[in-house]
């Protein structure tokens, strides 16, 4: 796994030589799970995925930079990569949590500063800060939609330009993951998210336009879009009878576990995949199939 990687829940990471990732990693990832506008979009939950890509970079070795809305959240994403690192057996890693609102400019640069000034380089970004929530289009009120694009989007946006500007300048070979959806291929039913989509729809496209642009200073971007996840976001009545309503259009029968998105995470963003990308990795169960 490469150097570092930064993203709306950052992490850093140093991975082990069974990743062929590299001699050291260290990773950035952002999570802003506490700002979803509402609980009606499990196809994308940011705490339990965030959780599960951070996860999955420590346990493979790498240090990992985390960046959350807020920093009690970051901190506790830190402890809990640092307890999953110690049942695996794992050499301490080096995790250090921040604070930061994806969707300022100034602050991207100034967390990332923070977190270059920490680790000394960044090798990997993982983009996966977001919010969900949807209505009827006609009735989306303009500043829900913008929040949505503020967030999914413009934050994704900076932090992959701070990075990428960055890499360039110090000639760093770095490696972008964005976290996109499903939902940016296709139209979920019966839910109404027009925003959401449209967001995600943007997110995977901009990762094809890095990834065009970067490649010639060595830099890849991916993108990892999940299908419909179980986590708490789906639970209640009323969800449990959306998920049933789900899993009907799903050829594997049922909903994704957070953990089952680790390895793609992993290989997109170390050198088993190093001649891949401006690729998207959909894993959804076969949804978008039908």
């Amino acid at each position: 796994m490469p150097g570092s990687v930064a993203s709306s829940v950052s992490s850093i990471i140093k991975p082990q030589p069974v990743l062929s990732c590299g001699e050291s990693c260290d990773c950035c990832g952002c999570d802003e799970s506490c700002c979803s506008q509402t609980q009606n979009n499990p196809d994308r939950d940011a705490a339990g995925l965030g959780q599960q890509i951070l996860a999955a970079f420590a346990l493979s070795g790498a240090h990992g930079a985390i960046v959350d809305l807020k920093q009690e959240s970051a901190d506790k994403s830190a402890e809990t990569l640092l307890e999953e690192a110690k049942k695996g057996g794992l050499p301490k890693p080096k995790i250090h949590g921040y604070d930061c609102d994806t969707s300022s400019e100034e602050g991207v640069k100034s967390t990332w500063d923070k977190i270059i000034k920490d680790f000394g380089t960044v090798d990997i970004l993982v983009t996966n800060a977001g919010i969900t929530g949807g209505a009827p289009a006609e009735d989306y009120p303009y500043k829900d939609f913008k929040g949505m694009i503020d967030v999914n989007l413009t934050g994704t946006f900076l932090f992959s330009r701070t990075a990428g500007k960055w890499w360039i300048e110090n000639k760093v070979d770095g490696r972008i993951l964005i976290v996109s959806s499903m939902s940016g291929s296709i139209v979920n039913r019966p839910q109404k998210q027009s925003a959401y989509n449209a967001s995600k729809a943007a997110s995977a496209h901009l990762m094809k336009s890095l990834a065009s642009e970067w490649a010639p200073h060595g830099i890849r971007v991916n993108a990892l879009s999940p299908g419909y996840i179980q986590t708490e976001a789906n639970a209640g009545e009323e969800m449990e009878k959306l998920s049933k309503q789900w899993v009907k259009d799903i050829p594997l029968a049922r909903i994704a576990k957070p953990e089952e998105f680790r390895g793609a995470a992993v290989w997109l963003v170390s050198d088993a995949s190093s001649y891949v990308t401006g690729s998207e990795i959909i894993v959804d169960g076969g949804y978008t199939i039908w």
